[in-house]
């Protein structure tokens, strides 16, 4: 029995019926099918519950499974490659093309007889949730049927209310299941627990104590094979309307009256709705850039423009920084910097709080430089939590130097950290709605992004180029330094 096992076995999820709408995806095949696989391992399912793989065109379930460890072999995932065929019990495969005349009566037929609740998880682009949404009963009960929707939900508020529309005309609230995989972190769950559990920092997190607070995703791959999402896409809607968005609701928000999945939405909500847009001229409180070429981790890398399947002439934005602010009487006057990029020198996802400085430094900094106290929430490569305190280095002068107290939840646990949708998908299948938005948690974050996208294209705001291997374009510097603040750099960061 595995680390951890033990303990998960005596939650088992129940009995269910899961049908993976896209399943030969790669969404499907790099996240959910391996997060089946080790929930199976673990002994969450009963022998009884059943997974459907829909697929368009033909296929067995002997044939699609080495297609996925084909897959998860080149991806390098030998952990889920192994754990694998413990899905095959479970499992079957479904000839099903969505949109086509017997759509239905085949995915009627496929989840016959099976146990429920019967869980339909879209890996879909948005466009084909209305036809998946067109193959389901009008069942508005949980404990039968539940909906989950990838992100992001239309390329804008007026497409995401049509899909909204079309699921309220089917489904209740309670049945849909809006996911957002960064909300099943295990640091963003431990930054609820650090918030919420704990006296200590509390009282601090309020304008009079936080200088500034920084929200990085960072990558250093480029748009890879996502060209034809990504061309649509682009940084503002991938990261910002949806994990940059949540991330930031969640570092700020009031403390909730209970741990209730709309006690929490509801503080959620009223962050994103106190969120004042970045003006995009004058004061300049954004920047968007897109990478040219240049080199990362030693190797050359082409430019943005010059990847397959991505116009010449595109000005599709893979970096943006911004300002805001929570206009709230907590947090008012208190700078929020956002920040997300591709090519840049190293993968990291964080969430930086910098506090003020003491009201009379009354030692010396080693270098010159005071760099305050900060707590800073790794969400990746590695989840932990860091508290950088400034402590006497030895010596006769009074001097101080940062030092940090390092959480990291593997070596404090001594048990692998679950992947996010491991716990999220365990979520759905207990019902729990906790880790996922609301529909006018939706509706709020596309609100702030739509104006953003307004204001750049009425403006007609160019483009940065920045250099692959590097951390943005120059004016993006700038705007940190108009808030006082520097950019994380390499785990790095001040005020």
């Amino acid at each position: 029995m595995p680390n951890g096992a033990a303990d998960s076995q005596a939650f088992p999820v129940g009995l269910f019926t899961f049908v993976l709408h896209g399943a030969g995806g790669d969404l499907a095949k790099r996240k959910i099918i391996p997060a089946l696989a080790h929930l199976a391992q673990r002994g969450h399912f009963s022998e009884h519950s059943r997974i459907v793989f829909a697929l368009r065109g033909p296929a067995n379930l002997t044939e699609f499974l080495e297609e996925v460890d084909q897959f998860l072999e080149m991806a390098g995932d030998e952990t889920s490659r192994k754990l694998l065929p413990g899905i095959a019990p479970y499992a079957c495969v479904c000839d099903l093309t969505l949109g086509s005349g017997d759509a239905k009566q085949t995915l009627d037929e496929a989840i016959q007889g099976g146990p429920e609740p019967v869980v339909h998880y879209a890996a879909l682009p948005s466009a084909r949730f209305k036809d998946l949404i067109d193959c389901l009963d009008e069942v508005r009960d949980p404990a039968r049927l539940r909906l989950v929707l990838e992100k992001p939900l239309g390329r804008n508020g007026a497409e995401s209310a049509q899909i909204e529309q079309v699921l309220s005309s089917k489904l209740d609230e309670s049945q849909i299941y809006r996911i957002d995989h960064y909300l099943g972190k295990q640091a963003v769950q431990n930054l609820l627990a650090l918030r919420l559990g704990n006296r200590i920092f509390e009282p601090l997190l309020t304008r009079e104590h936080v200088a500034h607070i920084q929200i990085t995703v960072a990558e250093d791959l480029g748009v890879e094979d996502r060209a034809g999402f990504y061309e649509n896409a682009g940084a503002i809607r991938d990261m910002i309307q949806s994990h940059i968005l949540q991330m930031l609701a969640i570092v700020v928000m009031e403390p909730p009256v209970s741990m209730q999945a709309d006690s929490l939405r509801d503080e959620k909500l009223k962050v994103l709705r106190s969120l004042k847009v970045p003006a995009v001229v004058g004061t300049q409180e954004i920047v968007v850039g897109q990478y040219d070429q240049g080199f990362v981790k030693g190797q050359p890398v082409p430019a943005y423009k010059n990847e397959k399947g991505v116009s010449p002439d595109s000005v599709t934005e893979t970096y943006v920084g911004l300002r805001t602010e929570v206009q709230t009487w907590r947090w008012a006057g208190v700078p929020i910097l956002l920040r997300t990029g591709k090519r840049m020198p190293r993968r990291f996802a964080e969430i930086a709080i910098q506090f003020r400085d003491v009201p009379k430094p009354l030692f010396d900094a080693v270098g010159g430089h005071w760099s305050g106290n900060r707590l800073v929430i790794h969400l990746q490569p590695q989840d932990k939590l860091e508290l950088f305190l400034l402590a006497k280095s030895p010596g006769e002068r009074e001097r101080l130097k940062p030092v940090s107290l390092d959480l990291d939840f593997f070596n404090t646990w001594r048990i692998p950290v679950r992947d996010a949708y491991e716990r999220l998908i365990s979520d759905i299948l207990r019902g729990r709605l906790n880790l996922f938005l609301r529909r006018d948690e939706v509706e709020a974050q596309w609100k702030f992004v739509d104006q953003i996208l307004d204001g750049l294209k009425a403006h007609a705001i160019a483009l940065h180029p920045y250099t692959s291997g590097t951390y943005g374009p120059p004016a993006a510097t700038a705007l940190a330094l108009r808030a006082d603040a520097n950019w994380s750099e390499d785990g790095i960061c001040s005020g």
